[in-house]
């Protein structure tokens, strides 16, 4: 079955396509492949699937354990470990999905103490216009910086929230309905995190700068002031973000798109208005707490 398999980089920053593959009968050694190539590439975009909901489960199980999600009133019935992401509304006008679902540069799950491994998203509907995802590879970000910086950072650790109220770099969605009340609540189940600021990939080995501008409220350390802080922080964003470290995926129906949130950081760029339809399936692989370099 390999030798039928076509593997293509989408960028000099990271990501591969691979056609050739049906995720319905995966072997193996087929999924062996893929997940060298997960590794090796951070990104991965598998082309032309038809997958029901089990066989999505099935296969992001694949690589670890995926838990139900947290925000239930947008998994499917049958299947709580399935996000629904869309700006669909059903017979009554009501949201049938996350609609600002990553809408700030991000990794998935930093706030929790054991951040996710991968998500894995199904393309069903893509928009005529806009829905791209931006993805940053964060590990040339970490390997860009200068030695001082390197040794800077090596021990300092970031402050993650789940909740917008408390991060003044990012923007609550009016789409979001009840958004108030819905971060006050984030806030009371969810406890605020600290993770190491550089990770070491736990099977890769490499290191990559760990912060967000969703997540990443603050940066701790012994000796460092609230205000040096505060400008780390933001010069790190500034540079995990250049140019040679982006790509820009351009959605194709039956889309299966994963990366790797240990050294990737992804952003929906939006772009599209109702009634043109995004619609997508999310699954999260588990992952472990982060380790320090």
């Amino acid at each position: 079955m390999t030798d039928k398999i076509r593997i293509n980089r989408l960028s000099e920053a990271m990501g591969v396509e691979i056609f050739g593959i049906d995720l319905n009968t995966l072997d193996d050694a087929t999924f062996g492949l893929i997940n060298e190539a997960y590794l090796e590439h951070q990104m991965l975009c598998i082309r032309n699937q038809k997958l029901d909901p089990q066989s999505l489960v099935d296969f992001s199980e694949r690589f670890g354990e995926v838990l139900p999600h947290d925000n239930l009133k947008f998994t499917l019935d049958e299947h709580p470990k399935i996000l629904v992401l869309s700006n669909d509304v059903d017979q009554n006008g009501n949201q049938i999905g996350v609609i600002d679902a990553g809408d700030a540069w991000h990794t998935d799950h930093q706030f929790k103490k054991t951040p996710a491994n991968c998500t894995i998203l199904y393309s069903l509907k893509n928009p005529s216009q806009g829905g791209a995802t931006d993805f940053t590879n964060m590990y040339t970000a970490y390997d860009a910086l200068s030695e001082k910086m390197k040794a800077r950072i090596a021990r300092l650790r970031g402050h993650h929230s789940i909740s917008k109220l408390k991060n003044k770099r990012v923007e609550i969605s009016g789409s979001r309905e009840d958004a108030i009340a819905f971060y006050k609540r984030q806030e009371r189940e969810i406890p605020d995190v600290e993770h190491p600021l550089v990770r070491v990939h736990p099977v890769t080995g490499r290191k990559s700068l760990y912060c967000s501008p969703r997540f990443t409220i603050a940066i701790k350390g012994d000796g460092l002031s609230k205000e040096h802080a505060e400008t780390l922080l933001d010069e790190l964003i500034a540079h995990s973000l250049k140019k040679p470290f982006r790509y820009r995926h351009t959605w194709e129906d039956r889309d299966v798109v994963m990366w790797d949130n240990r050294c990737v950081n992804h952003r929906a760029t939006g772009g599209y208005v109702y009634p043109d339809i995004r619609h997508l399936y999310r699954t999260t692989v588990e992952g472990e707490a982060p380790v320090a370099a």
